[in-house]
């Protein structure tokens, strides 16, 4: 499984995610680092068949009206610290790759995570 951490979030989630043994990418990492665009980094999630995890409200858009990116983790907790933004990755990560199984979308709120699609 891959991620791409957009810049929206810490890349100490990225960190955590690559300490568990999954690929993951923080845009941070990109070429144009976390000035790169919607666009490449929906491009590059197709291109690896990777899960984009991001607080950003335009992929949430983007894949409501043309689903893409192919697969989203939508991260809707408003502010957080980082200790309790790890503590919450942590506690949810194994519901959330289990509902990424059949659902393309995944809203992560602090008491709860919803699958859609």
């Amino acid at each position: 499984m891959y991620f791409i951490i957009d810049a929206h979030l810490p890349w100490a989630i990225c960190e955590f995610l690559k300490e568990l043994g999954y690929q993951s990418l923080h845009t941070s990492e990109l070429r144009e680092g976390n000035n790169t665009s919607d666009e490449v980094i929906t491009a590059l999630a197709v291109e690896k068949n990777a899960i984009v995890i991001s607080k950003d409200t335009d992929f949430y858009h983007k894949f409501l009206l043309k689903r893409e990116p192919p697969k989203l983790v939508m991260v809707k907790v408003g502010n957080m610290r980082l200790r309790n933004l790890k503590v919450l990755f942590k506690t949810t990560l194994p519901l959330i790759i289990e509902s990424l199984a059949t659902h393309d979308l995944i809203e992560l709120h602090q008491d709860k995570i919803i699958g859609i699609g």
